[in-house]
């Protein structure tokens, strides 16, 4: 690739970082999340605190549900689907199913400081055009298997 094409991809991805968030990362026993689903604790699942959750009249409607988030930790990336609420959590802070707090630190540890971001925020598509052109696009990436439950009927749960 040209400097300019590795310049334009160094500047996208650091404006994709600018909408990381840092906070503690706890872990809880998932049962019905305020999304409306219920989860247990294999699922990879976190509760965002209210500031990122948001404040819907209805918390099964809120924006976030089905989002993936990528949390970082000591050199470590694990994925979850926002699933929940944190109502005690600070902003920027985060609650995991005991299995995504696994993959980043032993549960003993039970509070980390950890960063995290939206998975759509991070994914960009780089097409290379030739002659020394190239395309960008921002891919916002989504959660299948939570559309399918939010299509679902009653009969089909």
């Amino acid at each position: 690739m040209s400097p300019f094409t590795n310049a334009l991809l160094l500047l996208a991805a650091a404006a994709s970082q600018a909408l990381a968030y840092s906070g503690d990362m706890t872990y809880y026993t998932p049962g019905l999340g305020a999304c409306g689903k219920y989860n247990s604790e294999a699922d990879h699942i976190v509760a965002l605190a209210p500031a990122q959750y948001g404040h819907d009249a209805n918390p099964n409607n809120a924006k976030v549900c089905g989002r993936k988030i990528n949390i970082h930790y000591n050199g470590k990336t694990a994925s979850a689907t926002v699933v929940d609420k944190c109502p005690s959590c600070a902003s920027g802070s985060i609650d995991v199913s005991p299995s995504v707090f696994k993959q980043l630190a032993p549960l003993a540890k039970g509070r980390v400081k950890v960063t995290w971001g939206y998975s759509g925020t991070n994914s960009v598509r780089v097409e290379d055009l030739g002659a020394g052109e190239i395309r960008l696009e921002l891919v916002d990436e989504v959660n299948e298997e939570y559309a399918n439950f939010e299509d679902a009927d009653e009969s089909e749960l």
